[in-house]
């Protein structure tokens, strides 16, 4: 007999800051998507959810160009359409210290609380540098699941 398998498919974006292009560029994306995706809660669709990559500056950078859209970007956080957090930023340990892994986490979380409940999803979009210690931060934030961009 064979067993099911079960696949999720999360609708999200691994969105990066800065990388291949000027940040001004990846911003402008970044304003696009939000735009498109605000649109597309708001039409009442079957789209259920988005996750915003896992990091809480997406918002800041969007509101920058887009303050006036707050109150509708905040709503569908709050109605749990748009899923947020638990990273202030894309977690990288090799680029930092465990004590910035562990103030990241602090922020992502302070950040999420303005605008509704920090995710409690432990989101690995780049899977590389994670330190011996990522068990541990994940369990002491309250998440117990792995999430990993595979390849």
């Amino acid at each position: 007999m064979t067993k099911k398998k079960r696949a999720h498919i999360i609708s999200h974006t691994h969105w990066d800051r800065e990388w291949y292009l000027p940040y001004e560029k990846h911003h402008m994306r970044l304003i696009q998507l939000v735009d498109s995706l605000l649109d597309q809660l708001d039409e009442g669709s079957d789209y259920k959810s988005f996750y915003l990559d896992g990091q809480t500056i997406i918002i800041d950078d969007y509101l920058q160009v887009r303050p006036e859209q707050k109150e509708r970007l905040e709503k569908h956080i709050r109605n749990g359409r748009i899923v947020i957090g638990p990273w202030y930023i894309l977690q990288d340990a090799f680029l930092t210290s465990g004590e910035a892994n562990v103030r990241n986490m602090q922020v992502g979380h302070k950040d999420a609380k303005r605008y509704g409940t920090p995710s409690k999803i432990g989101y690995f979009p780049d899977t590389f540098g994670l330190v011996g210690q990522t068990p541990q931060l994940m369990q002491q934030s309250g998440i117990d699941n792995v999430f990993l961009d595979v390849v």
